[in-house]
């Protein structure tokens, strides 16, 4: 809308919706939405989407709509002017769309998105839902009142013919609002985990689009992971009772992903926070204190709601905790042999850089059993089919839970960008660090699949390199490819000892 900030101020305070809104909260409000103008006949909402955005009109007139069987003739529901709100049960329920909306002339409309709403000023939040919910409460009384005659025939003039374009309109939300496509047929694999004797479930279907806060949503419902039981049978005689062995506390907690991850959420909790983010594990024991620490854990490892990680499938579960382990101890092997020096713990980052996989298995149960399968697509390529049926692919997942208990950033960049180094922004040297350590992993066979990833290329064409002779000067003047020669051979020489005690199960 090409208005200055003050007159669009003006012109919101002429709409009920805003009545009671101070300037600054009106100025607020504006900018963390989006103006869009759009002409007469433009579909706003389609029926059997999920898209989350909710509409405010400015001005002008729509209709909302239920399309019939046939797709070509719809039954009016209401028509809403300037002032109305639509879209509006997208804030509070992840369902698909139940209506169908569309402009009858050109209008002015303000497109609000539920996250980035949720992500501002906390009383502009309470005015904005306060609102909301007295529209949401006219809008039931009147429902009410036509409930009293609906046995009422329709009238012939609510029944209409309209012509939906064939493509919705260009508009910048208009890439989730694709009609509802027909469910991809579910095939049932006979591939069965050898290890534990289960028969695969069968893949989960493709998603459209997951919304962000919805998932956030899930994600912090998943906050209580999974963890190894031999790991934590070894840990439990060191939580009672006196003990000084703080060191050995911490070397069990660390050779567990989901032990250290509670150890950090509660080392990172409003009620223990200090001024920086506790960023390792002995750093939450100090400021927690050790016999808060023995508490926490006995009472996690002791609770009797625990799920099993990836529906029971040892050898999914095995292959995970072996390759974080192992992703974690030869990044502190790369960054001694490197010789670099970094604020964060690149162990840790290395063990926590795959968990967003135990979040997302506890809200797609039957996806990870398929990488036992060395012939799936989640062997050929695992983020691809994470993002085709999960709707979101494990690091942007991890760092979103990291996110929910206050881990430092630069663990979180290491989540979302361990795949993809180039992107990294803040922590570009230990998201390389990770993304070779991982590579290397899978070369030597300690990945999630029983064979490589297809889709993997060769370490040596990484751009992490890149990234290191940046951040590290003297590594301008190595040969990459040498030195993953010997560093190759150092791990040869090392192994026993980076193996050591991965053969829990």
């Amino acid at each position: 809308m090409g208005f200055h900030i003050d007159q669009q101020i003006n012109f919101l305070k002429k709409i009920d919706f805003f009545e009671n809104f101070d300037d600054h909260e009106l100025r607020q409000f504006l900018s963390v939405t989006r103006w869009l103008k759009v002409g007469a006949e433009t579909v706003l909402i389609r029926e059997n989407t999920s898209e989350r955005v909710f509409f405010i009109l400015v001005k002008g007139e729509v209709m909302v709509f239920k399309t019939l069987e046939d797709g070509v003739h719809a039954v009016e529901l209401t028509t809403l002017h300037a002032g109305a709100c639509f879209g509006e049960m997208s804030l509070v329920m992840d369902v698909k769309r139940t209506a169908g909306v569309i402009t009858r002339s050109d209008c002015f409309l303000l497109m609000v998105e539920p996250e980035i709403i949720n992500s501002s000023n906390v009383f502009l939040q309470l005015k904005f839902y306060k609102r909301f919910c007295e529209i949401l409460v006219s809008r039931l009384i009147t429902a009410n009142e036509r409930m009293s005659s609906v046995n009422a025939p329709l009238p012939a003039e609510r029944m209409l013919t309209i012509k939906l374009p064939a493509e919705p309109p260009a508009l910048s939300f208009a890439a989730g609002q694709q009609p509802a496509q027909p469910a991809v047929a579910e095939k049932l694999s006979n591939a069965v985990d050898l290890a534990s004797g289960h028969s695969l479930p069968p893949l989960p279907p493709k998603k459209e689009r997951v919304v962000k806060g919805a998932l956030q949503r899930q994600l912090t419902a998943a906050l209580e992971l999974p963890f190894n039981r031999r790991v934590s049978d070894r840990l439990t005689p060191l939580l009672s009772g006196e003990n000084d062995n703080t060191l050995r506390l911490a070397d069990l907690v660390q050779m567990d992903p989901a032990l250290s991850w509670k150890v950090m959420q509660v080392g990172n909790s409003s009620y223990y926070r200090r001024s920086i983010p506790v960023g390792t594990v002995p750093h939450a024991m100090i400021t927690v204190g050790i016999k808060n620490i023995q508490a926490t854990l006995a009472a996690f490892i002791n609770a009797k709601q625990r799920r099993s990680a990836f529906s029971g499938h040892r050898q999914v579960a095995l292959a995970f905790w072996r390759h974080s382990v192992m992703v974690a101890r030869l990044a502190a092997l790369l960054r001694d042999v490197l010789r670099l020096s970094l604020s964060s713990d690149v162990y840790l980052a290395g063990l926590f850089h795959d968990i967003g996989m135990l979040a997302l298995d506890s809200i797609e149960p039957h996806f990870y059993p398929h990488l036992t399968d060395p012939s799936s697509e989640l062997c050929q390529d695992l983020c691809a089919a994470e993002l085709a049926h999960v709707g979101i692919e494990h690091g942007q997942a991890g760092a979103l839970l990291g996110e929910s208990i206050g881990l430092p950033e630069s663990y979180l960049e290491v989540m979302r960008f361990h795949h993809a180094p180039a992107a990294a922004r803040s922590s570009q040297l230990s998201v390389a660090l990770i993304h070779l350590a991982d590579a290397f992993a899978v070369q030597r066979g300690v990945g999630h699949c029983p064979g490589p990833y297809q889709s993997v290329p060769p370490i040596a064409e990484s751009f992490a390199w890149a990234i290191i002779q940046e951040h590290h000067r003297p590594f301008c003047e190595v040969n990459v490819a040498e030195f993953i020669a010997t560093f190759d051979t150092e791990i040869t020489k090392t192994w026993s000892s980076l193996s050591d005690g991965l053969s829990f199960s």
